[in-house]
């Protein structure tokens, strides 16, 4: 690790350079970490310390003197995220059924551990010990959104919408079988078969080269047809491997890209020949796709717009039936969730100066509006110092997301939760909506140097203002190859 020091103590301190991975400790069971480093933060000094070595594992009595002593987030090193992830995947289920943890923090919990599966999918061909695991993965998002019909609210509101292959195959699996449930399908084995096709349907693209699938400019017409071929590649590769997965689980992966009136590929299937389950993937990676930050996109739909689209285009490309009542589910979602309310007075300047932690105030409104987009910001971080309140050095991030509550970030470094801060957006000068101060709420690790990082504004913003921002990003100039 970088810039490591010893202090006084014998306490080895690690600089927040390094990387870290922020654990609830709340919400997580003990021996998820028994097998790793485990570090405090410092917010004083903004540092890391060593808490526990890997020779003297973390236990019960560790978990329980942290949690008296009010401690809520440890933290573990990048480099030993996987080993944390796949200690997850096996205690999930656990934690999913476990009455004493938060439905919004086994959401966070889910989602994450789903995240680092498919990140570990697209890291070589998957063989039957992965599938296996996908296939486990998904019978637990099975159990929590049949049990909890909110489940699916809960997950959509920490879905990423980045440009990442394995965010849109999470996305995707949490919403097919969303919908399945949805449509009235009662049987496990089939939602959990549907869920194990949306996690692997794009598996099939890591046949791809990155410098085709990242690319920031268009593609030629030999590059969309390599990107097409990432249907048949991954329905290939999992017959080698895995040929006993049931048929939903390849008609999701071989369908998912089909449309009714024979335009899709890599079959052009029409309505009759698609599988029901097919079609519905191809309405949820459609609409996932849509309202993703993409490299070669300067824009992104907003989900308003992402539903007009699948509607406009049904019954032609699209199965009516399933259009609406995913239009149904989504709406239902943003109308019950309704602003991200969080509940509270609204905060004046003196109360964000005085509290480390900001509430937001209520939000609610007639309509929630959340926009995607892809902007540069900078970020600079607000530490008290000698009584007063300053600014730390500006850092560039990438925003992609925002609505009245806050705001999303792309970092390449992790924030700490509760940090305040203040953002600054030169694009939205114009409109007189260049600065921003909110708080960390939320730091997730992608595996690849990138950090997602979720903020809610001290003040929410007026519907008016995102309406501005909506015209200032040109939400709805998007790229033609919205379907590769």
């Amino acid at each position: 690790m970088e810039n490591d020091s010893v202090n006084e103590t014998g306490v080895k301190k690690v600089s927040s350079q390094a990387g870290y991975l922020p654990v609830p400790l709340r919400h997580v069971p003990p021996e998820s970490l028994s097998s790793l480093q485990v570090y405090l933060f410092n917010p004083k000094g903004r540092n890391y310390s060593l808490y526990r070595d890997k020779e003297l594992a973390f236990g019960k009595k560790d978990y329980e003197r942290l949690l008296e002593s009010q401690v809520e987030f440890v933290y573990v090193s990048v480099q030993d995220h996987r080993a944390y992830y796949r200690a997850m995947e096996k205690a999930i289920k656990g934690i999913v059924a476990d009455p004493q943890i938060q439905a919004e923090k086994k959401a966070e919990i889910l989602y994450s551990t789903s995240m680092e599966l498919a990140h570990q999918l697209l890291d070589a061909p998957p063989g039957r010990e992965e599938i296996k695991r996908t296939t486990e993965l998904a019978s637990t998002t099975v159990q929590m959104i049949m049990n909890d019909k909110r489940a699916f609210g809960r997950l959509f509101e920490v879905f990423n919408h980045d440009f990442y292959t394995a965010t849109h195959m999470v996305n995707v699996c949490n919403m097919v079988i969303s919908m399945g449930c949805k449509m009235g399908l009662t049987d496990g084995d089939i939602l959990r078969a549907a869920g194990t096709g949306g996690l692997l349907h794009d598996v099939g693209k890591i046949f791809i080269p990155d410098e085709v699938l990242n690319t920031t400019k268009p593609l030629s017409p030999e590059q969309v047809e390599l990107v097409k071929s990432h249907v048949q590649r991954g329905q290939e590769h999992l017959m080698s491997v895995a040929s006993d997965l049931p048929q939903e689980v390849f008609a999701i992966v071989g369908e998912h890209h089909e449309r009714n009136d024979g335009s899709g590929y890599p079959r052009g299937l029409t309505k009759e020949k698609i599988t029901p389950l097919g079609r519905l993937a191809g309405i949820v990676d459609s609409f996932e796709a849509m309202i993703s930050v993409r490299p070669y996109r300067e824009h992104t739909y907003s989900v308003e717009e992402a539903l007009g689209e699948i509607i406009n285009n049904a019954p032609e490309k699209y199965d009516l039936e399933i259009s609406q009542a995913f239009t149904s589910m989504i709406e239902d979602v943003l109308r019950y969730r309704s602003g991200d309310t969080d509940g509270g007075a609204e905060t004046t300047e003196k109360d964000a100066e005085a509290s480390p932690r900001i509430a937001c105030a209520d939000v609610s409104g007639p309509k929630h509006t959340r926009l995607y987009f892809r902007i540069s910001v900078l970020v600079q971080r607000m530490e008290k110092r000698g009584g007063k309140l300053v600014l730390g050095d500006q850092e560039r991030m990438i925003a992609h997301r925002i609505s009245r509550s806050g705001m999303g970030l792309l970092s390449p470094r992790p924030m700490v939760i509760d940090q305040n801060i203040l953002i600054r957006c030169g694009q939205f000068e114009h409109i007189n909506l260049s600065k921003f101060t909110a708080v960390v709420s939320n730091c997730r690790e992608h595996g690849d140097g990138w950090f997602t990082v979720d903020v809610q504004f001290h003040r929410p913003q007026d519907s008016e203002d995102i309406e501005r921002i909506k015209q200032a990003t040109a939400a709805r100039e998007v790229s033609a190859l919205v379907d590769t």
